[in-house]
């Protein structure tokens, strides 16, 4: 279970280091950080509940499958997962 432990914490340091450097550029990029922020508030549910369970060896296959699937589509359809985490933002661009 220290695996997916260990893969969760890098995730939610690069997705945090995404979300600064976001926020950091100009144009429309902050709006990506809002994406980013998302992802990273998923990743760090996954991680706070594999923390506390006491018998994470039961839940491990569990785990896996809600790790890897936000992955695979952003792997798979970067902008796919980006629409569907920024649905409700519309921009006007006149």
């Amino acid at each position: 279970m220290s695996t997916i432990k260990k893969l969760t914490i890098i995730v939610l340091i690069l997705l945090l280091i995404a979300i600064i450097t976001t926020l950091l550029m100009g144009g429309f990029m902050p709006i990506f950080s809002i994406a980013f922020g998302l992802l990273f508030l998923y990743y760090a549910l996954i991680y706070f509940v594999i923390r506390f369970l006491k018998n994470n060896q039961q839940y491990k296959f569990i785990f896996y499958i809600l790790f890897i699937p936000p992955i695979f589509w952003g792997i798979i359809d970067w902008g796919g997962l980006v629409d569907f985490l920024l649905e409700g933002i519309h921009l006007d661009m006149k």
